[in-house]
């Protein structure tokens, strides 16, 4: 983020802060159908996350020729791979001659994919290189059972995926440029694209994929579930929201911002006294903490449960054990106030089928909960 950007949303925070207010929208109401209702759902699965992209993993955690992740993404078994050459490619994980996968889940090194099952080889570019009794195949031709392209792209430090099957004419690189926009350009100005992964960490989640966003979109929530943890660190309730289309940007100040009024603006800087949240629609979270970033982004498995994928990016891998101490103790203060909003997500969940709400109330100042919400609705209506 430029600095006099950076003095911008300060200045909106001490005003905001001296008036004792907080930015607001107006309030609606969540139906709880929108958490329950399994043809929804298929809904949201196929026009949101097999439409537009998705962040998986770090890009250094792919960092090597023959780095490969096997994973499933919007119910979509996915196969990303480092090629020769640096290039990331990823594709769909099933072999050409019967479907099965080449990798299980999780993270891999090798410079080939056998298939398990008739062992079919695949190179890292996804190219069929050899298989048994070729000569049984002339209706198969190699060149037309190379592996199946997924749209994939990097960047901020991430891998981004479409998960589908690439349509033919369409680029198998994402325009992830155009598809960040200004939010985007602000977590490039930090250096982004250049940090690297720390920590990384995959759970189930007994909700709805919704539910999670909800919980992080809104500050209402702090002074209560955080405090044991968090919450003194922050003004109650105070936040300060941007959008860019369906992307958000939220500033959460914390109490030290108002310190910086008796400083001349060259010398504010907006990292060491706030937390900035990107929210990448449709489903990646990002928290940017200054001089790092904890992010996560929720994949749908069914309708009342979930998978989180999340990362910690740093500017560089530690070089010493008090560095690595460092990290540690950020990634378990992260996580610490995180599980606590997991766990009262999957708390609401629990609760939805009982009969007790028709709907769910989102205040004045869940405004930003409320456009998420309109922009799924949005796009499931096709406008």
């Amino acid at each position: 983020m430029h600095h006099d950007e950076q003095v911008r949303l300060i200045q909106r925070a001490l005003a905001l802060i001296e008036a004792g207010a907080s930015e607001r929208g107006e309030p609606t109401f969540s139906p709880v159908s929108r958490y329950l209702d399994p043809a929804r759902f298929e809904s949201e699965r196929e026009r949101l996350f097999r439409a537009l992209p998705i962040a998986v993993c770090a890009s250094g955690s792919l960092a090597a020729a023959g780095d490969s992740l096997a994973l499933d993404v919007a119910g979509v078994p996915l196969l990303l791979a480092r090629g020769e050459g640096g290039e990331l490619n990823a594709f769909i994980n099933a072999c050409r001659h019967r479907g099965a996968r080449l990798l299980g889940a999780g993270a891999h090194h090798q410079r080939a994919f056998v298939c398990p099952y008739h062992s079919w080889t695949y190179g890292l570019d996804g190219a069929l290189r050899c298989r048994p009794h070729a000569a049984d195949f002339p209706h198969a031709p190699p060149e037309r059972c190379a592996l199946v392209r997924v749209p994939v792209g990097e960047a901020l430090g991430l891998v981004w995926v479409v998960p589908r099957a690439r349509r033919e004419g369409e680029s198998d690189r994402i325009d992830l440029e155009r598809h960040l926009g200004r939010f985007g350009q602000d977590l490039r100005h930090w250096g982004y694209d250049g940090w690297v992964p720390f920590h990384e960490r995959s759970f189930p989640n007994a909700a709805n994929w919704k539910i999670p966003f909800e919980g992080n979109l809104e500050t209402y929530h702090f002074q209560y579930a955080h405090r044991q943890s968090i919450a003194h660190l922050f003004h109650d309730n105070l936040l300060i929201a941007d959008h860019d289309g369906d992307h958000q940007r939220l500033l959460l100040p914390k109490r030290s911002m108002a310190g910086l009024r008796d400083l001349p603006h060259e010398r504010w800087a907006i990292g060491p006294h706030s937390n900035i949240i990107y929210f990448f629609f449709p489903a990646t979270f990002i928290l940017h903490e200054g001089d790092h970033a904890n992010l996560f982004t929720v994949l749908p498995d069914s309708v009342g449960h979930s998978t989180v994928r999340a990362v910690t990016l740093i500017p560089e891998k530690p070089t010493s054990e008090k560095a690595a101490r460092h990290w540690q103790k950020n990634v378990e203060s992260f996580w610490g106030a995180l599980d606590e909003d997991f766990a009262l997500g999957v708390s609401c969940q629990s609760t939805l089928a009982s009969g007790a709400n028709a709907h769910w109330h989102l205040g004045a100042t869940e405004c930003s909960a409320a456009r998420f919400h309109a922009a799924v609705e949005r796009v499931l209506v096709g406008r």
